[in-house]
């Protein structure tokens, strides 16, 4: 009774029971309609193998397709050793002035060069065992690969600062991977260049959070992943493989192997031509080795390919047929061979007869000079049909 004459007085209460089931229900439709949102369209670009040009076209194409294919989130899968320092600066520029939200995977290593494409993006996250680090730019030639000078390492280290403060990413952590005279109190020490575990990049907040891989990512940012891969079939995977294979070459194979094809083709195509532009070839491979521009390489081959051409001429009679030049063919060997008359010679108006070796030559001398048949005679030249005689002793 006391209960109902506390509801009589208090009308409102009535309605209590109701009013909580309905903010319980409203609040259960809210999270349900949360769940089954749709998820956000991402996209996947692998960063994986040498950093060169192919691979900062691969970043870049992708990037744009991301955008086409309507995606929110492109996830760069990082696994390099690093590569060309001005290949990663393009992929990071790109990723820089992309609208598009970025989110770097470090899948096993990020190193030198990957380091600054991983910086590049908004968010890092790493897999168990992963490591990131190690950028201090190198240059390699023939001797081998050898630190870069203060003015690369200045230069580099700035870019990684810059890059790091552009995605809010520690600023000296970034410098410490380049220079070894960055230290960083309690984690690296002066000297020694900084690359960090998946641990260690989480617990220094450089990696957001670590994850067990790209399915682990999938499910916890509620993603949906969109591609336009076509179906991988044999021929497309062998295709593929060849383009891999293709991408590892470098400028001095080019070269070396274009010498090799010029050689063969002036093997099988009469005359010298074709061999002059195969030397300069390998003349250029050898530059390349060496590390030398691409402008020197082509100008040495093309100036060395046309130089031995024009001089060619010149060197094979020089060299090659210089033997053959100094030794007299035909009626010029004739000169100063030993003959024994025939019929007599009476001057060079009546003609006599010469044999020399197996052959018989009509003969004349000096003027006023008679020859008797069985003398001996030398040639001193030929004129017309007739060889010109004189005694000899």
């Amino acid at each position: 009774m006391k209960v109902m004459r506390f509801f009589a007085v208090n009308p409102a209460l009535r309605f209590r029971p109701l009013l909580v089931a309905l903010c319980l229900a409203f609040s259960w439709s809210a999270a349900a309609g949360s769940q089954s949102a749709s998820p956000q369209k991402a996209y996947l670009i692998p960063v994986e193998g040498s950093v060169n040009s192919h691979l900062s076209r691969q970043v870049r194409d992708g990037l744009e397709k991301a955008k086409s294919l309507g995606a929110k989130v492109v996830i760069l899968k990082i696994n390099t050793f690093g590569g060309e320092l001005s290949a990663a600066v393009e992929i990071r520029d790109a990723l820089l002035d992309s609208p598009l939200r970025t989110i770097a995977l470090i899948n096993k290593r990020a190193i030198s060069a990957g380091a600054l494409v991983a910086l590049a993006t908004h968010e890092i996250l790493m897999v168990p065992g992963a490591t990131i680090g190690a950028a201090a730019p190198v240059e390699g030639n023939w001797r081998g690969a050898k630190p870069s000078g203060e003015k690369s390492i200045s230069y580099f280290r700035k870019e990684m600062k810059a890059t790091a403060e552009s995605r809010n990413h520690p600023l000296a952590l970034a410098e410490a991977m380049v220079d070894l005279d960055v230290a960083v109190p309690g984690v690296v020490k002066k000297g020694k260049l900084l690359t960090l575990t998946t641990q260690e990049a989480v617990k220094l907040k450089l990696a957001k959070e670590q994850i067990a891989g790209l399915g682990d990512l999938i499910r916890m940012r509620h993603l949906e992943m969109v591609s336009e891969k076509p179906a991988i079939t044999p021929s497309l995977a062998e295709s593929l493989r060849v383009k891999d294979w293709f991408s590892q070459f470098r400028a001095w194979h080019v070269w070396f192997i274009a010498g090799l094809v010029l050689g063969v083709a002036e093997i099988l195509i009469p005359g010298f031509f074709i061999m002059w532009f195969g030397v300069g070839a390998f003349l250029a491979a050898l530059l390349a080795w060496l590390s030398l521009p691409w402008a020197v390489q082509a100008g040495a081959f093309l100036a060395s390919s046309f130089l031995l051409l024009l001089s060619s001429r010149t060197i094979f009679r020089s060299f090659l047929f210089k033997s053959q030049d100094d030794t007299p063919t035909n009626v010029d060997a004739l000169t100063g061979q030993i003959g024994v008359v025939l019929k007599a010679i009476e001057g060079d108006l009546k003609p006599g007869l010469v044999q020399l070796g197996g052959e018989k030559w009509s003969a004349v001398c000096g003027s006023e000079i008679k020859i008797i048949e069985g003398a001996k005679v030398k040639i001193l030249g030929v004129t017309g049909n007739k060889v010109r005689v004189e005694m000899t002793s």
